[in-house]
């Protein structure tokens, strides 16, 4: 079930919620297993057999929990963790990899073409956290139904944030959380309100944009930069869309979700862009891999590798396509310069500059993350760079104010999960949240899927 549905707004959503606090007046685990059912429903809606996935994931990790919290054992801990990756790396990677050995070994092992569940990296991830630390001795035991709703709270399910255990479980306990609070009803609303008009008022009409450019693989010097800018736009105003409204959504059931994003276009180098864009990945990254490689503790070099091994599991991460690790590496090679230039040799450039370069570095590695195929991203740089084509067609107006808005909302919105701190329910609010939710509705008959659906 897709947010930006009127199934969704007008029927799942409203009725949830109602029927969540009318249990959770007689009992708050009849609540949550109630919304552990509810999220059943919404992932199964997209495909019946999703849900089937998910329930042996959550069983298998509750068993190994089990197992961990009778003995906090290191072998336990890393048979859990292979299972979850095998579980990952059957469905998302089993073609990829036998598709490489083929062309290797000129092998002709047949492609299952495994259908991808949706969001299986997100809770994964969450999974395997839960079960480091319960075997570090860090999280204090919880009961089925709270892990449960830990791994399937349908907000932030399929497309994140990825959530540690503690921060979510912790306040399933809390019983304050179980009474409707109206503050948090209208901050909710008008978070989600952002979050839906980001997606379908910017979002979706720079995928116009992108994607005829991508189609066409750059065409002339005008319209391939004109198509990797509006990618640029659609996928952050897609994502942080996204995580806007799961932001607000939990609001509306009195659960605070991490912020996951933090106005990173506006970063000034690209470690500052990782601390504000898909913070809960970077994070994850950081604590589950970085970290244990040796982190910035090993010398230089062994950090610089740390760094680009971190990024190439991050960019592998994101999908099953050389160019997916290829935007990774590329990410990885830019911390490697930048800790060179600024940690290692203390070199700092002016602000403006600094934030300049970093979107347009920023921007240019979006292409092989956005491209079908190597050929469309040779395409796109040729076209960009060394152009065949320099005729210059005036745009739409209406594109020109697509890309102004964009450019004018990344410099100076505040971020949504930091709006919750300082909302207010005027009516001024109020209008500015039903204005956005009926104008997003009138132009649902085109909605596109979210691009972090396939990661």
């Amino acid at each position: 079930m897709l947010f930006p549905t009127f199934t969704f707004i007008l029927g799942f959503l409203p009725l949830t919620v109602i029927i969540y606090f009318l249990l959770a007046k007689k009992s708050t685990n009849a609540a949550r297993i109630f919304l552990v059912a509810a999220s059943f429903i919404f992932y199964s809606w997209f495909n019946w057999s999703y849900g089937l996935i998910l329930a042996g994931s959550i069983l298998g990790n509750w068993i190994f929990a089990l197992l961990l919290y009778r003995k906090r054992s290191k072998a336990i801990l890393l048979l859990g963790i292979i299972c979850n990756l095998l579980l990952l790396g059957y469905f998302k990677y089993y073609d990829f990899f036998v598709e490489n050995v083929n062309l290797l070994f000129g092998t002709s092992w047949l492609l299952k073409n495994i259908l991808l569940p949706l969001g299986i990296s997100f809770f994964t991830f969450q999974q395997i956290s839960f079960l480091q630390l319960i075997c570090s001795g860090e999280l204090k035991r919880y009961s089925f139904a709270n892990y449960a709703l830990f791994v399937c709270f349908f907000p932030q399910l399929i497309a994140g944030p990825i959530v540690l255990p503690d921060e979510m479980m912790s306040q399933f306990e809390k019983e304050e959380n179980y009474h409707p609070v109206s503050k948090n009803i209208a901050s909710g609303l008008y978070i989600f309100a952002l979050g839906l008009g980001k997606k379908i008022l910017l979002a979706d009409l720079f995928a116009e944009i992108a994607d005829a450019g991508f189609a066409a693989a750059g065409g002339n010097f005008f319209t391939a930069w004109g198509s990797v800018l509006a990618y640029t736009m659609q996928i952050y105003f897609d994502f942080s869309g996204y995580c806007d409204m799961a932001i607000g959504i939990g609001l509306l059931f009195n659960i605070r979700l991490p912020k996951n994003f933090d106005a990173p276009y506006r970063a000034e180098n690209i470690s500052d862009f990782w601390r504000k864009w898909h913070i809960t990945l970077g994070r994850f990254l950081m604590s589950g891999i970085y970290i244990p490689l040796g982190g910035n503790r090993c010398g230089k070099l062994r950090t610089c590798w740390n760094l680009l091994v971190t990024f190439f599991v991050s960019g592998l991460w994101h999908g099953a396509s050389w160019l997916f690790v290829l935007w990774g590496m590329l990410h990885g090679m830019a911390l490697v310069i930048h800790r060179f230039w600024s940690k290692f040799l203390g070199l700092k450039m002016a602000k403006i500059p600094a934030k300049l370069l970093t979107f347009f570095f920023v921007m240019l590695a979006w292409i092989p993350f956005r491209a079908a195929n190597w050929g469309e991203m040779c395409g796109i740089f040729r076209a960009m760079f060394m152009p065949e084509s320099w005729q210059f067609t005036m745009p739409p107006l209406f594109d020109i104010i697509l890309y102004l808005a964009g450019i004018v909302i990344i410099i100076f919105m505040t971020p949504a999960a930091d709006m919750e701190k300082k909302f207010k329910p005027t009516w001024g609010n109020g209008v500015i949240a039903v204005a956005l939710i009926v104008c997003s509705m009138f132009m649902f008959v085109k909605v596109s899927p979210f691009i972090y659906f396939n990661f």
